[in-house]
């Protein structure tokens, strides 16, 4: 070996040490603890409540995992950000406006303990403190969020490429009913978490042979579902019609995540269990045609709809991405009161969720709900991808509207 050779090899050592170093998280061995907040105890538990469900191993955020200690920590500051920022979580709407069983917000208790945690000094805790069982039964996944359903609809197995981006597969479920069923409840079971992206479900209409050919306005909205979110289950006596021989449209949306994978997602139906005395429905609601110019950041658009028989809102699902900066949703009844249903700003994913009210509004004959949303045709938009900006129809639904009305027999 000569001289030249004989120095490389050290030399290579070097070159692997640095390289090494730069993405090893910094020791945290010297900072100062300062706090008595510990990841093992309460921190990890408000990750559960928030989090896990997208930042774990075979998830749709497994990228940043944060099931533990040693993937959480290097992620502190970044969680920091996220949380004072109001990023995380990433559905929210504005507090003060609605009032929700589940805002999707992390509460300010859960954040002064993570601010105190991560200024702290994030300190570990002890092991036995961890949830392990907890964490391990989410990984393994499979568990319905909202209890075994009745009858489960198996989607056929969709295989999705290494690099494929965002694709959409449609298939039609028949649920098998021979006469009229009422559901009160609903939820999606992913077959693989790290690709399903979300889903959309619809009754179709009978009749007809090819469902999935079909424009959505022509298709009865009947749920959705994005990570995270909450199933739909409806109060006692409310309840939605199936029917007979109903056949549900189920729309999944996958993200491709550098592996070729496959899944086979499954749709969980609960049938009433007591007398339906509410029929609930959900209605799309959608302005009249407007032409946005090109550049716009903030062009105005309104739409209307007027109650015609008494109802109830049972929950509102505000529809802004891709293309609104923010949706405000107002409530005017006859009798001049209202209220502000759900104000939405700054939503940058496509997950869209259904927010279900602590207890029906009620919506008396003669009430008019408002739609208000400001939409962003410039460069300033992000999502509106690449290329120039041109002048846009748009006819995009703003809100849908979950309502229950009297059932008459």
């Amino acid at each position: 070996m000569n001289k030249s050779s004989g120095r490389a090899v050290p030399l290579l050592i070097l070159l692997l040490i640095g390289v090494i170093a730069m993405f090893t998280p910094i020791s945290t061995a010297h900072e100062p603890i300062t706090t008595k907040v510990m990841f093992n105890r309460e921190v990890i538990r408000i990750l559960q409540r928030n989090c896990l469900e997208c930042h774990s191993p075979g998830r749709i955020k497994a990228d940043i995992p944060l099931t533990s200690y040693r993937e959480a920590r290097p992620w502190a500051k970044a969680i920091k950000e996220e949380v004072l920022e109001r990023r995380m979580m990433p559905f929210q709407a504005v507090r003060g406006y609605g009032r929700f069983s589940h805002s999707y917000a992390i509460s300010q208790r859960d954040q002064e303990l993570l601010i105190s945690w991560i200024e702290g000094g994030a300190p570990k805790g002890e092991e036995s403190d961890y949830p392990r069982e907890e964490i391990r039964a989410l990984a393994r996944g499979g568990v319905w969020p909202a209890g075994e359903p009745d009858q489960v609809l198996e989607a056929p197995a969709v295989n999705v490429t290494a690099d494929a981006g965002m694709v959409t597969r449609c298939e039609v479920l028949p649920v098998g009913n021979q006469e009229e069923r009422w559901i009160e409840g609903l939820d999606l079971l992913p077959g693989n978490g790290a690709i399903v992206d979300g889903a959309n479900y619809f009754i179709a209409p009978s009749g007809t042979r090819s469902p999935c050919s079909l424009p959505e306005s022509r298709l009865n909205p009947l749920g959705s579902w994005s990570p995270a979110t909450v199933a739909a289950r409806y109060p006692e006596g409310y309840a939605r019609r199936l029917p007979a021989n109903a056949r549900i449209v189920l729309k999944l949306r996958y993200r491709g995540n550098g592996e070729a994978a496959s899944d086979r997602s499954r749709l969980g139906l609960h049938f009433a269990s007591t007398k339906t005395s509410r029929s609930v429905e959900t209605v799309s609601i959608t302005a009249p045609p407007a032409t946005i110019p090109a550049a716009a950041a903030s062009h105005r658009i309104v739409a209307t709809k007027t109650i015609t028989e008494d109802r109830e809102a049972l929950a509102i699902r505000p529809l802004p991405y891709p293309y609104a900066t923010s949706v405000e949703v107002s409530l005017s009844r006859p009798d001049g009161s209202g209220e502000v249903l759900v104000l939405t700003r700054g939503y940058r994913f496509p997950w869209q969720p259904a927010y279900y009210f602590k207890s029906p509004v009620e919506m008396p004959r003669g009430s008019v709900i408002t739609i208000t949303a400001y939409i962003d045709n410039s460069e300033s938009n992000p999502t509106l991808g690449e290329g120039p900006i041109r002048q846009m129809r748009f006819t995009a639904p703003l809100c849908e509207l979950t309502m229950a009305v009297a059932v008459t027999r």
